[in-house]
């Protein structure tokens, strides 16, 4: 009988003792990520203050797990309706790389030869665009010139599909042969709609519901449409040294693959989690996607900072890391994508404004700061500080509140180049600072006028720098109390 009772409570125990550790497993994970949502958040509403923008909202997925959702501002000045977790926004041309994804799933297919003619695809065109491959279209070497002065009726009418919009086309020229030279070019996008459209017989209104349930199985991304937007759709902004003024809705439709997307940023980060996954699984669309494109005389099309495969931008982030990403910026919106695919790692930043910054950068910082598994340290025990940049020099006092510490009076020639962005009232004279410890070094973030930028430490103690353009550096040496 004692055997049995023993038996007995053993098997009473033992789940309630396994459901408790997994439990305390779970209370870690959550505390962990919530201290990098808290520093994101204290990242970001900073910068809603420097920049006058009204919302942001990031989101980091980091193998298939959102470990990080977080918003500030507000999506509607006038209601103070506060920017969250399912509020959507403009993605501008972050649409190119989910188009250009869309059209990469129909390749794996055997249904499109990116390099075929699209002429094969869509012989209704006029002939002089009929040799343009899917290919340059999505690297921008088509030829197809980007926005022009009779365009000016774009945003007034709405277009049922992609093949309708070609009327916007208006028989424009094209400004180099197919293959040729790198021109930018939303209308080279409105082609790869049209593509999209003849292959898969479906309009995109049809087709890109159907491609988001199944890679995601998420709510967005979907097609704007300003006839009936989406619950939770954020209002449009432009930027003043009066502040943020609200912007009207214009049309979009004339180019759904080139501009004419919304999503949350949860939705568009996990998005880029399974493009990370699905190309790791299949060599193949990771050669298509993220392979150069090169022109017709062998040059790899892109800048300085990324070259150009499948419509994704490849390069790399200030640490060296490997990133595939784009950027987007229209009338009420900024944004990016950024996938890191060695570290299984995606984020997305979206805002309700169009300003000028260094998103860039900014999305390296955020992200760095859970792939470093950076600690924030404290600065209060610093007094002083020392900038320079391009031979202007500049020191003063660091000025702390109870979560906040700044450089004050910081008036070198960097931080008065910044002030020339983004007017939303006085300049900026003193320039929020956070510091962080990690095991790729330490170093300081600097919210500022452009977004939110990292100087990494040189190896001195409480010394941080980093390159500014292409060749000039921007230091800062902070001097603790005597």
């Amino acid at each position: 009988m004692k055997q049995l009772l023993t038996v007995l409570l053993l098997v009473l125990v033992w789940p309630t003792h396994a459901q408790a550790s997994n439990g305390d497993a779970s209370n870690h994970e959550q505390s962990q990520r919530s201290q990098y949502e808290q520093e994101l958040f204290k990242l970001l509403s900073r910068l809603n203050e420097m920049t006058g923008v009204p919302a942001y909202s990031v989101a980091v997925v980091h193998k298939g797990s959102t470990v990080a959702s977080v918003s500030s501002g507000f999506t509607n000045l006038e209601k103070k309706e506060k920017s969250h977790r399912e509020s959507i926004f403009r993605l501008a041309s972050v649409s190119k790389i989910i188009g250009a994804t869309m059209l990469a799933e129909l390749a794996m297919e055997g249904k499109l030869k990116p390099d075929a003619p699209i002429g094969e695809y869509l012989p209704q065109l006029d002939r002089k665009y009929h040799p343009i491959s899917t290919r340059q279209l999505l690297a921008h070497i088509s030829g197809m010139p980007h926005y022009q002065a009779k365009d000016y009726d774009l945003y007034k009418r709405h277009y049922d599909s992609a093949i309708e919009a070609l009327s916007t086309l208006k028989g424009r020229n094209l400004l180099s042969s197919p293959g040729e030279k790198y021109h930018y070019s939303s209308h080279g996008y409105t082609l790869a709609g049209a593509v999209q459209e003849s292959i898969s017989t479906m309009s995109l209104s049809e087709s890109l519901p159907a491609f988001v349930a199944r890679w995601t199985g998420r709510k967005t991304p979907i097609i704007e449409d300003i006839r009936n937007l989406a619950p939770n759709t954020s209002k449009l902004y432009s930027l003043s040294s009066s502040g943020a003024s609200e912007e009207e809705f214009g049309e979009k439709s004339y180019s759904v693959f080139g501009a004419g997307l919304s999503a949350t940023a949860a939705d568009l980060a996990q998005f880029g989690y399974q493009v990370i996954d699905r190309s790791h699984r299949n060599p193949a669309l990771k050669a298509l996607l993220f392979s150069p494109t090169y022109t017709t005389a062998g040059t790899a099309v892109g800048t300085a900072k990324y070259q150009l495969g499948f419509g994704w931008r490849m390069g790399e982030d200030f640490q060296g890391r490997k990133v595939y990403h784009h950027a987007g910026s229209t009338p009420g919106a900024r944004s990016i994508l950024v996938l890191y695919p060695e570290e299984a790692l995606s984020i997305a930043i979206l805002s309700n404004a169009s300003w000028v910054s260094a998103i860039d950068e900014m999305a390296y910082s955020l992200a760095s700061l859970y792939l470093d598994s950076a600690k924030a340290r404290d600065l209060k025990s610093q007094a002083r500080y020392k900038a320079s940049f391009d031979e202007s020099n500049g020191s003063g006092e660091i000025k702390c509140t109870d979560d906040q510490c700044y450089l004050a009076n910081e008036s070198t020639s960097f931080t008065r180049w910044l002030n020339k962005f983004n007017a939303n009232g006085k300049p900026v004279t003193d320039w929020p600072i956070y510091a962080y410890s990690s095991e790729r070094g330490d170093r300081l973030l600097m919210v500022n006028k452009v977004g939110i930028r990292t100087l990494l430490a040189n190896g001195d103690a409480d010394h941080y720098s980093s390159t500014i353009g292409k060749s000039k550096t921007y230091t800062i040496q902070l001097i603790p109390q005597q």
